[in-house]
């Protein structure tokens, strides 16, 4: 696993510390400002966006582009001139007195909010490429989407009305029985008379680290501020001026369709990981003749079958050698195949975490090359065992006939009717949609209104998302891995593909299922055969 990114505050910049999720306890978290939301690549602001934070950007921005683009994105004061009792010291004072460096910046429009995300990416970015130690390579700041807000503020609960536990605004513990869980409005008093505020103590705006933060560590995701999203016009999480209702995780947007700054709308910044650096130390794959011959099985005198599909360290080496950039996968493939496919587009192919990950996004003519090259390089070798060998994609009747090994009666390649073990283990990677959603278990015919995403969500249930290395899981009965699942394999004499891949329902992963095959997929790779002629 790759070393996983965190921000943290300092005084003029956000910096990344470089660290290992796994081998931080859950309280260091809290003196970070972003937190990891989803795997090692999406992360939220642990707070809404200060005033401070503002003016830093505004300060950096003034020295390259000028006074006149800070005065565009200064904040609109004019905002806190709204009907309500001492409002003419937020007027002067709320966007760059001290009293107020901590509290959200407001009466700001979405224009100048994506303004600060794209300083706030190219100084983060500038940083990482100077730092040898990071292995961030690039990143993206932005808004998050609504369903990315929601999961930050469920924080792991899919049922979570709230950001905190249970659907009461006050807390129910001892310690803190009867505090208020957010900053919100609780009658009109409390808006007309700042001072007579019920939500402990504060007047109008709390700073951003008030109250409890919610179990993945973010603070006020309900009240206080609404935040913005990417949908235009949107924003979640109700405001100080906002009642109850509003400030439901999936509650009624109070402020759907607004065009102009106000002082109930701030903002929380998300951060993308796009592209990783590899920060590794990885020993060079260099190919020798004993090295393919523990690569191969032996099935009889003339057959011999890869163990495993052909790995992406593998065919990197038939591309260094080799180099022509028509062999090259097409990597765009990614691209909008699944959520966050950004990493897998810059970084598949690249990075050693992958290296032993199938190759795919490549055509026929590609496997056939690196078949060919893989051929005349093992006739280099003069302390080769076998003589006359040849490199191929197997044909179909080769494919089936490796694939059910001795178990000729089984549909699948480990033997039995299941794709799982009584223990609920999966035997290879595919997609184990959820029972219920399937209208025929030998089908692959969904139930209608299922989304796209919950498909892909799915996949992950079997421990992987996209592709698995290429040795997981259990060999069939020879000793072949991943004969079915992973990824989909090319063969000779059809533009069929066999076994099915990561996205396959069950039914395409049997034996005698077959797939067309037509161009470059992220599902589909391939697998060597040798003959002896």
């Amino acid at each position: 696993m790759r070393y996983s990114i965190l921000l943290k505050s300092f005084i003029l910049i956000t910096s990344f510390s470089n660290i290992c999720l796994a081998q931080l306890p859950k309280s260091d978290f809290t003196i970070l400002n972003c937190v990891p939301i989803k795997g090692d690549f999406l992360f939220a602001a642990q707070t809404e966006l200060t005033n401070f934070q503002y003016l830093e950007f505004l300060s950096s921005v003034e020295k390259t582009k000028g006074k006149e683009y800070v005065k565009q994105m200064t904040p609109d004061s004019t905002v806190w001139n709204m009907p309500m009792g001492n409002n003419q010291k937020y007027v002067e004072y709320y966007f760059r007195h001290p009293a107020y460096r901590n509290h959200p910046v407001v009466g700001i429009t979405k224009l100048q909010a994506l303004e600060y995300c794209k300083w706030l990416e190219e100084t983060l970015n500038k940083l990482e490429n100077n730092n040898p130690k990071s292995c961030v390579q690039k990143l993206i700041v932005r808004l998050p989407t609504d369903e990315e807000w929601q999961n930050a503020a469920k924080a792991g609960d899919v049922n979570a009305l709230f950001p905190w536990e249970g659907s009461e605004m006050r807390r129910t513990d001892n310690k803190f029985k009867g505090a208020t869980q957010a900053n919100y409005i609780r009658d009109t008093e409390s808006f007309t008379n700042p001072q007579g505020n019920p939500n402990n103590s504060y007047d109008i705006i709390a700073p951003v680290e008030s109250y409890w933060p919610n179990k993945y560590r973010i603070y006020n995701m309900s009240g206080n501020v609404a935040e913005m999203l990417q949908e235009e016009g949107r924003t979640r999480g109700g405001s100080w001026a906002s009642r109850a209702p509003y400030l439901e995780i999936n509650g009624k947007d109070e402020f759907q369709g607004f065009t102009k700054p106000s002082a109930k709308i701030g903002f929380r910044y998300f951060i993308e990981i796009v592209d990783f650096k590899d920060i590794k130390q990885t020993t060079p794959f260099e190919l020798s003749a004993k090295i393919i011959e523990d690569y191969l099985i032996s099935q009889n005198e003339n057959l011999f079958i890869g163990k495993y599909e052909v790995s992406n360290e593998f065919y990197n080496l038939f591309l260094t050698e080799k180099w022509n950039e028509k062999y090259s996968p097409n990597n765009e493939l990614w691209l909008n195949k699944i959520e966050y496919s950004n990493q897998y587009f810059n970084d598949y192919n690249t990075l050693s975490e992958y290296k032993n990950h199938p190759v795919v996004n490549i055509s026929k003519e590609d496997a056939l090359a690196f078949c060919s090259w893989l051929t005349k390089k093992y006739e280099s070798f003069e302390d080769r065992k076998y003589k006359g060998m040849v490199f191929n994609l197997p044909t179909e009747l080769e494919w089936k006939f490796a694939a059910k090994g001795n178990l000729n009666l089984s549909p699948f390649p480990w033997g039995g009717e299941n794709t799982t073990l009584p223990n609920g283990e999966y035997l290879c990677n595919y997609n184990p949609v959820e029972d219920r959603w399937i209208i025929d278990i030998d089908s692959s015919v969904l139930i209608s209104g299922l989304s796209k995403q919950e498909i892909q969500l799915a996949g992950m249930r079997d421990g992987f998302l996209i592709s698995c290395p290429v040795d997981s899981y259990n060999p069939n009965s020879i000793g072949l891995y991943n004969i079915c699942g992973n990824v989909a394999e090319m063969i000779l004499d059809k533009n069929l593909t066999k076994g099915g891949s990561w996205g396959s329902f069950p039914k395409e992963l049997k034996i005698e299922a077959s797939e067309e095959f037509t161009e470059p997929s992220p599902y589909v790779g391939f697998r060597i055969f040798g003959v002896i002629k």
